[in-house]
């Protein structure tokens, strides 16, 4: 059975938390560190720190195509392997141009992906923003949405791009926000 950890580093306070547990459990468990993005800065010095402090070295960077979410491999200096999660800068070209919400504050994870929800009335719903609810549509609906288009044209336009920049260097969370 395969077990992993996923941890938020808020703060420097968070710091030895971190290191217990990859002193305490098996180099079996997954672990993936997650910036804290209500804390911003102080949080992606901290996840910084812990792989400083480790000795880590960048092994290989995993960025999917048309969604925020990506992360960095580690190799710690005793052989064991961490990941760090971080957000991309990323927005849907037509659905968030004129959104409310379409600033660093109210949408700091970006376009993350698809969600599905279960709704009693209206069965599988999707959804493509946390603050916009109103833009879940039922699954069938969905399939055949303007939403649907745009979110796979921008993919593949995502996936040429990143294909073409692609580079063998791992930046640190830090550089990676700057």
């Amino acid at each position: 059975m395969e077990a992993s950890a996923n941890i938020v580093v808020v703060d420097h306070t968070h710091v030895e938390r971190v290191h217990r547990l990859l002193d305490t459990y098996t180099p079996e468990l997954s672990v993936r560190l997650l910036n804290s993005l209500n804390e911003g800065q102080a949080s992606l010095e901290a996840i910084d720190h812990v792989l400083n402090q480790r000795g880590a070295v960048a092994e290989a960077r995993y960025v999917t195509a048309g969604v925020s979410g990506a992360r960095t491999s580690y190799r710690l200096s005793d052989g064991r392997r961490i990941y760090v999660k971080w957000i991309r800068p990323v927005r849907l070209p037509h659905t968030c141009a004129d959104c409310r919400f379409n600033n660093e504050t109210d949408c700091q994870e970006g376009f993350y992906g698809l969600r599905l929800y279960r709704s009693r009335e209206d069965g599988y719903l999707v959804g493509i923003c946390r603050q916009r609810m109103d833009l879940c549509l039922p699954l069938a609906e969905f399939n055949r949405s303007r939403l649907a288009d745009e979110i796979l044209a921008f993919r593949h336009a995502e996936h040429v791009r990143l294909t073409k920049d692609a580079t063998t260097s791992a930046p640190s969370p830090a550089e990676e926000k700057e």
